[in-house]
């Protein structure tokens, strides 16, 4: 059992764990501290946490496990706002969407009597906020970790308990093999969301053909109204694996434009491998211990 959670961000993912912590009674208090006005509270009031906090360092004071669970843009400033309220031997986790800058953030502003595992949660809802915090929001989802050579085998021990009271399975992962992967799964998609938006809005014909858009374009545009802030900060962060993937997409694309142009008769044969490729996935995903 955990002595002292801090949830430092109280949205969704860090309400979510905050339920699943009280209901699985895995922890003696779990505290919290939200910069957004009247969060902390509410998350009390759904049963998120047992003790609200207006102080950062008075949250995490105390604190055997503090949960990092805001935007990847917040980090930097937050590992070095907590520093000075770290209780020795404390275990310090994140759930930002980008590792490798996160953790030299906290190689560099945590002190060396403390340990950082970088984690992520591949889940989530449409919904945002505390109001749509689910102790169920994790059950059977994936959860990155991504220690490194300095990571204490105790913290990961630590961090791996509190994804096994969430019902998650843990992948490790490097740190950088992380932000490869999810560059192509998961922040290429939302770029490929937004172009889609940007180029069919900007047509002079939108207005009426925003008439004729339905369900392909609705699921295809879902990703286009996420956070921006939120896009821009994982943008920032993992560039470089971002930057490969999208000269990838690009080239794909390129190549189909040049087969339609040139009417090729064969296109359905790539239409065909990634219908299978996708088939293929969807039944791995909704079936994952087939």
């Amino acid at each position: 059992m955990f002595q002292r959670v801090a949830i430092i961000g109280l949205g969704l993912i860090g309400g979510s764990m905050g339920l699943a912590l009280r209901q699985a009674k895995a922890a003696r208090q779990v505290t919290g501290y939200d910069l957004g006005r009247g969060v902390s509270d509410r998350a009390r009031k759904v049963g998120a946490i047992d003790q609200p906090f207006q102080s950062l360092v008075d949250a995490v004071r105390g604190a055997d496990l503090v949960i990092l669970a805001t935007p990847v843009g917040a980090m930097r400033t937050l590992l070095q706002d907590i520093a000075p309220g770290l209780t020795p031997g404390a275990v310090v986790t994140d759930v930002a969407s980008t590792k490798a800058q996160v953790i030299s953030w906290a190689e560099e502003f945590l002190p060396s009597s403390v340990a950082f595992v970088g984690g992520h949660p591949m889940t989530g809802k449409e919904l945002s906020g505390v109001e749509a915090a689910d102790a169920n929001l994790f059950r059977d989802s994936i959860y990155c970790l991504t220690p490194t050579a300095r990571t204490a085998p105790a913290a990961i021990k630590k961090v791996s308990e509190l994804i096994e009271v969430l019902g998650a399975r843990i992948r490790f992962l490097e740190p950088a093999e992380h932000d490869g992967q999810v560059a192509s799964v998961s922040h290429l998609p939302f770029l490929a969301s937004i172009a889609l938006v940007d180029a069919v809005s900007n047509g002079p014909a939108w207005q009426d053909a925003a008439l004729l858009a339905s369900n392909g374009f609705r699921d295809v545009s879902r990703l286009a109204a996420g956070s921006p802030e939120m896009y821009r900060d994982i943008c920032l962060t993992n560039s470089d694996a971002i930057t490969h993937w999208l000269d990838q997409y690009i080239a794909h694309l390129q190549t189909l434009r040049e087969r339609i142009a040139r009417h090729d008769r064969s296109l359905d044969d790539s239409f065909t491998r990634a219908q299978q490729t996708r088939l293929r996935w969807q039944a791995e995903r909704d079936h994952p211990h087939r």
